[in-house]
């Protein structure tokens, strides 16, 4: 990141501020990583003063607050690059033919890891199994991890090494005659993957890798992210790696993390500073709706006598949940179906009848299929959604035959969960989504559905200012305004004046974080 020499001054554009007090603007000038003056150009450069000043014409395009996705797995999305990338399989065979190719490019490795493939986008969508695994890869411990991270499938040798051949948990599933079938669910694969990451990653590989990463976001213009740790899902984050980028000056991005473990006594949401802080507990309630185990109330529409699983008993999500508030610890809740949904209201309930809200609200992640007798109750909460809206398109093929046409009606409600007042933050998953949040602002734009699309300006609200607001830090962060950090992007033109459809080719001129230029 550049140093800060002088004031700056960015005219010439349309500034979207995110300001409800000042929605618009044609300039503004930035001293000391703040916004220090936003209005017209004239008043903007008379508050300048005639002090050194670096200036930045926008030329005609659009100006925003910085981009924060409020849902990601950062560490993982830097590590996408270590293993053989699945995403662009289009059949089993074409998926088998490339496991067999890496294994016998790389005939130094004990340990196989492949990643990203999605057989529900395949015209005959038939999962992999431990057999076709077993002959693609000529007996080599072989794991692949579905796009969602909640399933994967190993190979026998690869169950074997890792000691889960006559494991008790019932995520490694079985067949009738009581071997294990290869399908790994939610964190039964954690032994494996451990080997593997001890096998290939180092940890200046991973920081070379997280610099780059860092680097691609900020080009998309992201200035902060809230990363979930989930060692257990292959999905950790080394936030020592992240301040050791934050203190060499090289961290682009605000990073707020949450974990799937209570931290040490005395550890509590806000801890850190302004580029690297702790956001609390993330707990999964549910799995997802490809491995079909998102917790349903009612029977999956393409499997009978399936409806997913709930991963605690709402005793045990009780004490987490009531541990997490006592200690001023935010909770961030995975829920895919609406069982889990369900689960989840009843539980929190539970904590704030005994305990008042928190001061750090709920976070309900996902709520993908969000019934209408729970709005209510969530809004009574005080809980904050965090969608994901990419993830209503890559679902479009899916989700339909997984959940039948009543509960669609219910499915990705973008713009009922808006309108209900409750607080929204925008999001990729990233890396099981592409991290770009022009594709999720297109697709809530955009919706397939047209009843729950929301405005442009809704969508760049939920990318910008509600994720801060979600940590409580709204005040500071997320807006062009007077006093604000000074976090925004330039982009290459003005989408308000273009078709929505273009809105997922949007490219980004200039990236800054408190005024220094990342991008």
């Amino acid at each position: 990141m550049l140093e800060k020499k002088a004031a700056l001054v960015v005219y010439g554009g349309n500034v979207w501020t995110g300001d409800d007090a000042n929605p618009s603007a044609e300039a503004f000038l930035v001293e000391n990583g703040r916004f220090t003056a936003v209005g017209d150009r004239e008043s903007v450069l008379s508050a300048a003063g005639g002090k050194p000043v670096v200036a930045v014409d926008a030329e005609g395009s659009l100006v925003i607050p910085g981009i924060t996705d409020a849902h990601m797995h950062l560490t993982a999305y830097c590590k996408e690059s270590l293993y053989l990338n699945l995403s662009g399989a289009s059949s089993l065979d074409a998926l088998l033919e490339s496991v067999a190719q890496y294994v016998r490019a790389n005939p130094a490795r004990r340990w196989f890891r492949a990643v990203g493939y999605n057989e529900t986008l395949w015209d005959e969508p038939v999962s992999p199994t431990r057999e076709a695994l077993d002959a693609a890869s000529g007996g080599a411990s072989v794991l692949l991890s579905r796009y969602c991270g909640h399933v994967h499938v190993a190979s026998s040798r690869a169950i074997r090494d890792a000691g889960l051949w006559d494991s008790a948990d019932a995520n490694v599933t079985r067949g009738e005659d009581g071997e294990p079938g290869g399908v790994l669910n939610e964190s039964a694969a954690e032994p494996i993957l451990r080997e593997v990451t001890r096998e290939q990653e180092t940890r200046g590989m991973i920081r070379a890798l997280a610099a780059e990463a860092c680097k691609r976001l900020a080009s998309m213009g992201i200035t902060g992210v809230h990363a979930c740790d989930v060692p257990s899902y292959g999905l950790p984050e080394d936030l020592t790696i992240l301040g050791d980028l934050r203190d060499e000056g090289k961290l682009p991005l605000r990073v707020v993390s949450y974990h799937d473990r209570l931290p040490g006594i005395g550890f509590h949401s806000g801890f850190g500073d302004r580029f690297l802080r702790y956001g609390g507990l993330k707990v999964f309630i549910d799995g997802n709706l490809g491995g079909f185990t998102s917790a349903m109330r009612e029977d999956f529409s393409d499997r009978a006598g399936c409806r997913g699983q709930l991963n605690h008993s709402d005793e045990e999500l009780f004490e987490l949940l009531r541990e997490a508030a006592l200690r001023s610890v935010q909770t961030q809740m995975h829920m895919i179906g609406d069982a889990a949904i369900d689960q989840a209201i009843r539980v929190s309930g539970r904590v704030v009848r005994e305990l008042g809200k928190p001061r750090y609200p709920f976070r309900f992640n996902h709520v993908i299929v969000s019934p209408p007798d729970r709005t209510d109750a969530m809004l009574e909460l005080g809980a904050v959604i965090d969608v994901q809206p990419i993830q209503s398109f890559t679902d479009r093929s899916m989700a339909p035959s997984r959940l039948g046409r009543e509960r669609m009606k219910h499915t990705y409600s973008f713009r009922r969960l808006y309108d209900s007042g409750l607080l929204m933050t925008g999001s990729s998953d990233g890396p099981m989504e592409n991290p770009n949040p022009w594709l999720g602002i297109w697709a809530a734009v955009c919706h397939a559905n047209e009843t729950e699309r929301l405005t442009l300006d809704e969508a760049l609200r939920i990318y910008t200012w509600n994720p801060h607001r979600a940590i409580l830090r709204g005040e500071g962060f997320g807006r062009i305004a007077e006093g604000v950090r000074a976090d925004f992007a330039i982009l290459e033109n003005d989408p308000f004046k273009h078709d929505a459809q273009s809105l997922k080719d949007t490219k980004i001129r200039a990236t800054y974080l408190e005024g220094e230029r990342t991008y």
